[in-house]
């Protein structure tokens, strides 16, 4: 029988005869093996020790939400480059700081030395930013550690994300360590359709983040953008500079975490796997990048434990007080619409076109409450479908689908 990871569990549903099940999952890392020779050669092509001898430097990482296997990465520029010493930020954006166990996630087992510090990202606070340059007549806010360093290097990781189109990159920055009105600005274009996973060009997003880090003064980068398989494992990083980097990255990540579909199914199951299976917040992830291999008036339902709950009180709050979805799309449509508007209006406008549904470890309350139709079992849902005229049921599933995105053919 089929499983699917639910947490530690793993859940089985049985098929019917007639049932078809197609699956989908990122690229095999095996398959494209990573030399680390050749990453060697990248950094001296980029002149990266020419950086180092900068003196001390600040790393940007990314926080525990992205898969960023920077332990394998720092290993190797320690061991390569032994004069190399350095603080660490981590770009949290609107996110909140990192717990110690999160540390380990982040430097994936790579241990610091004793007098290399670790910072976090705190975007609403004001006092440890700077003005940074200025953007449609509002300032931009920057972390003033960028520019306390004489060199930063940015370390990202870049896969499909569900409205800027790819995470990585220029994402390090802005929203990584921007101020929350900037970031607020940024994601309440997010509400556009034309937001969407793999899309850069015409996203509106995307044109935003361009936009803003044209304004901005920034201190000398050397940007560092992985793409890993799964499990983590690299497939390749690109270096240099970094919107070259990213651009690169863009091309590979678009062939590991897509996959084309000629067909729209009747079920398709999203499953979250580590580390974005932890809250209702992450959740979304998963729906936006399955949402397009769903037939019209068929079903998506997303799978996920989320073990540590909402994830984002402020977002759950909004919810509560825009508890209809004629108030979440007018205030979609605001000048200024508050935080978190633009993952409830997806929602919203989603659920015009098919059913959207979650099987977690969730009070079904809370699902409710942003627009997510809770379910207690896979197989439920399947005999659901069948309750018309269907009697044979088209199913896709879609394992790591916080980081798996459907584009159609």
């Amino acid at each position: 029988m089929p499983k699917v990871a639910l947490g530690k569990e793993e859940i089985e549903f049985e098929l019917d005869p007639g049932d078809s099940l197609t699956e989908k999952e990122p690229a095999d890392a095996d398959a494209h093996a990573w030399r680390p020779e050749s990453f060697r050669s990248e950094l001296e092509r980029a002149r990266f020790g020419q950086f180092v001898d900068r003196g001390r430097l600040l790393i940007v990482v990314n926080d525990a939400f992205r898969p960023t296997p920077n332990g394998e990465v720092l290993s190797h520029l320690q061991m390569w480059y032994p004069t190399l010493q350095a603080d660490f930020i981590v770009a949290c954006g609107n996110h909140p700081a990192p717990q110690e166990h999160d540390l380990q996630i982040i430097l994936g087992g790579y241990t610091r030395p004793r007098d290399s510090k670790i910072l976090f990202h705190k975007s609403s606070d004001y006092d440890s930013m700077v003005p940074a340059g200025e953007c449609d007549g509002r300032p931009i806010y920057l972390n003033c550690l960028l520019f306390d360093y004489p060199g930063v290097v940015v370390i990202g990781s870049v896969e499909p994300h569900y409205f800027a189109g790819f995470t990585g990159g220029r994402k390090s920055i802005i929203p990584g360590l921007s101020d929350v009105e900037t970031n607020r600005r940024n994601h309440a274009l997010a509400v556009s359709e034309e937001a969407r996973p793999l899309r850069l060009k015409g996203n509106p997003v995307e044109a935003s983040l361009e936009r803003l880090l044209e304004s901005v003064k920034l201190p000398p980068l050397f940007s560092l953008q992985i793409v890993a398989g799964r499990r983590q494992k690299i497939m390749d990083c690109f270096a240099g500079d970094l919107s070259e980097s990213f651009t690169q990255a863009v091309a590979l990540a678009e062939q590991v975490y897509s996959f084309t579909v000629n067909r729209t199914y009747d079920l398709v199951i999203a499953e979250m796997q580590p580390p974005l299976d932890r809250n209702l917040y992450q959740l979304q992830k998963a729906i936006e990048n399955t949402a397009a291999a769903v037939r019209d008036g068929g079903t998506l339902l997303a799978v996920s434990k989320c073990r540590e709950g909402i994830g984002n009180e402020e977002f759950y709050e909004l919810a509560r007080k825009l508890d209809n979805e004629e108030m979440v799309l007018s205030y979609a449509e605001l000048e200024n619409p508050p935080m978190g508007i633009h993952k409830l209006s997806r929602i919203v406008r989603l659920t015009k076109r098919i059913k959207v549904k979650a099987l977690t470890g969730l009070k079904h309350e809370l699902l409710k409450q942003v627009f997510i139709e809770p379910v207690v079992s896979i197989e439920a849902e399947i005999h659901k479908l069948k309750q018309g005229e269907k009697k044979e049921v088209d199913i896709l599933l879609v394992r790591d689908a916080g980081l798996l995105a459907a584009k159609m053919e």
